[in-house]
């Protein structure tokens, strides 16, 4: 695909959500796999003023995979860092001490796809969808119990008492990560809490998406317990057991997509995004207010769903109701 194609949302990705200004130093960090869509980012941190610093990795294709302390340094070091990799860099040690040291990064999972800066997602309006991202995240802050339910037969429920929800709304912070797109409110659960059944109807990104049975997953004291299903339930199932890290299987992340332009695609950015899809992850959680560190972390995708905080219904389906009384 043309860079000309991809550049109006590279730009978006510099100027919008960076908010990049002349002599900062921005860090492109890119792999094997997506070299081919770093052109129209230079470009437009050359249009910015910017200095632009770019670093290739291998890449990997599971995410969660750690970085190299030279990646670590050169990211530290950074005033921005755009993760321009086939796998997320969020959940990485990396990530979270540049973080610390008050970089922003954004993180662009999966962006090895030649049509990536024209994906849909791109289309959403982000200074608007910032205020419900926000109160939705300030909605888990306070809670202590989060339930989930659906028609297909999902019905579990988590301590959230005494964690931060986090506000994915897209613009580079040093609170936290940006995910471009990929917009939700989220948190890592209190480990251990768990208990109830997950009928995975939509996707797991990364993995696959939902074409014949759900997947069908059973938490007790916050680890799954059993994986079943069809034939995605088959290969989450082996690719989880290849890890050989019982951490994996620690539901380490409850979030709610908020972008009303992405659909299920099989993509992370997109299916996380889906407005009212409710994400259950399996993995680490460390990077992201939890304490649980494993070999990877990936998402489930549920839609069609009910999130009851503190036994109020903040979320029916696609209908968010933050201000609605009891």
């Amino acid at each position: 695909m043309h860079t000309l194609l991809k550049l109006p949302n590279a730009r978006k990705v510099v100027r919008q959500l960076g908010q990049v200004t002349p002599g900062m130093n921005v860090l492109v960090l890119y792999d094997y796999y997506t070299a081919h869509n770093v052109e129209p980012l230079s470009i437009a941190l050359q249009e910015a003023g910017a200095h632009a610093h770019l670093l290739q990795i291998a890449g990997s294709a599971h995410h969660g995979t750690q970085f190299s302390e030279v990646v670590a340094q050169a990211m530290r070091a950074s005033g921005l860092v755009i993760a321009l990799t086939r796998a997320n860099a969020a959940h990485t040690e990396a990530r979270q001490q540049a973080t610390r040291n008050g970089v922003g990064v954004i993180v662009l999972p999966e962006s090895d796809a030649a049509d990536f800066f024209v994906a849909p997602g791109w289309n959403a309006d982000f200074d608007t969808l910032r205020i419900e991202i926000e109160g939705l995240a300030q909605a888990f802050t306070q809670a202590r119990q989060a339930r989930v339910t659906s028609p297909d037969g999902t019905d579990v429920t988590m301590s959230v008492a005494g964690r931060t929800g986090r506000a994915l709304h897209g613009f580079a912070n040093t609170t936290d990560i940006s995910a471009g797109y990929c917009l939700e409110s989220s948190l890592a659960p209190v480990e251990g809490t768990a208990n109830g059944i997950i009928m995975v109807n939509a996707s797991i990104p990364g993995v696959g998406v939902v074409r014949d049975a759900p997947v069908r997953i059973e938490m007790k004291d916050g680890m799954a317990v059993s994986i079943s299903g069809g034939e995605l339930a088959e290969k989450f199932r082996n690719l989880l057991a290849s890890f050989d890290d019982p951490n994996v299987y620690n539901l380490g992340e409850l979030g709610v997509g908020m972008n009303p332009c992405c659909s299920i695609d099989g993509t992370m950015l997109s299916d996380e995004s889906v407005y009212g899809a409710i994400q259950l992850a399996l993995g680490t959680s460390a990077y992201i207010g939890g304490t649980v560190k494993a070999a990877a972390h990936y998402d489930t995708i549920v839609t069609n769903a009910t999130l009851e905080l503190d036994g109020r219904a903040v979320l029916v389906g696609t209908r968010l109701m933050l201000g609605d009384p009891a």
